[in-house]
């Protein structure tokens, strides 16, 4: 009842002061239903409120909580505005611990993608079984370099690399029907420290002799040229392919890079205007391969990485 009397005081203070509830809820930055809550003894002002509500009034606080001029507060209103105003703090309470739980929530979540990026994007913090390459594309910077060299032929993988593999080797073979039939060195390094993520580009290009290759195997461990010697028919050209996808390499065999195919035996003929038709050996050996199947008069060039 007591703060049903107190609304009442200031609805009839405010008329006295000639202003709508709008202009007063303007004053103390709240709403006019807030005031209108409060003229109808439904609600309390926030203590914080209390101040500023008396100096638009033209009262002290005393006198705005006893409900006269030069009066004190009695003790029943006294009472009831305790219980509202720990009623009001105890909303607020409820209020900053749900916000303080939904921050909490939220910066936990935060802390939790950042963590799984960081060591998403830092794979030297995750044990990793086994070799991963995946190629990468040129830039179009990196392409007109390549071209400015002379060279266009140019091809970049990156290399997640297994626990305790730091033994690089690179090399050519040569296949046929019969088997494994040639290899040549490109590349070899060992580094106990080297990191676990690592570029690796190769290029190629025809050998100024016939049946040559000059081959480059570039690494964050180093830069390896080898002169392939000795290629059957490569002056006739060859159809190549390029691993295009991300490949985990057999821990044994590793990974085949690109893979040449060269002419098939025996499969170039001439035509009568002096021009030739040649029968290729099929491309497309890449990947974790340990042998291609070869068939009948064919002939591979495979650039095979290990890592150990």
């Amino acid at each position: 009842m007591e703060h049903i009397q107190f609304g009442a005081f200031i609805a009839q203070l405010r008329k006295e002061h000639q202003m709508t509830q709008r202009e007063l809820a303007g004053l103390l930055h709240v709403t006019d239903k807030a005031v209108s809550k409060w003229e109808r003894g439904l609600n309390f002002p926030d203590l914080s409120l209390l101040e500023p509500l008396g100096d638009c009034l033209g009262l002290t606080v005393s006198e705005l909580l006893s409900g006269q001029r030069g009066g004190e507060p009695r003790e029943e209103l006294l009472l009831d505005s305790l219980r509202l105003l720990m009623g009001q703090a105890g909303r607020k309470l409820r209020r900053w611990r749900r916000l303080a739980q939904v921050c909490l929530g939220v910066l936990l979540a935060l802390a939790l993608g950042a963590g799984f990026w960081f060591v998403k994007n830092h794979t030297e913090l995750l044990p990793r079984p086994d070799t991963e390459i995946t190629p990468q594309e040129l830039s179009n910077r990196e392409y007109l370099a390549a071209e400015a060299a002379g060279n266009s032929s140019v091809y970049l993988f990156d290399l997640a690399v297994a626990d305790g593999a730091r033994h690089y080797q690179v090399q050519m073979e040569l296949w046929t029907q019969e088997g494994l039939v040639r290899t040549w060195p490109a590349a070899e390094a060992y580094d106990p420290t080297a990191p676990r993520h690592q570029m690796l580009g190769f290029s190629y290009q025809k050998g100024e002799e016939q049946s040559t290759m000059e081959l480059v195997v570039s690494t964050d461990l180093g830069t390896w040229q080898t002169t392939l010697e000795g290629v059957p028919d490569l002056n006739l050209g060859h159809l190549m392919s390029v691993l295009d996808e991300r490949c985990e390499a057999d821990p044994e065999h590793g990974v085949v890079l690109a893979c040449w195919a060269l002419a098939a035996e025996g499969g170039v003929t001439l035509k009568p205007d002096g021009g030739q038709t040649i029968i290729w050996s099929t491309p497309g050996w890449t990947g974790a391969v340990e042998k291609p199947q070869v068939l009948e008069g064919e002939r591979f060039l495979l650039l095979r990485l290990t890592i150990s």
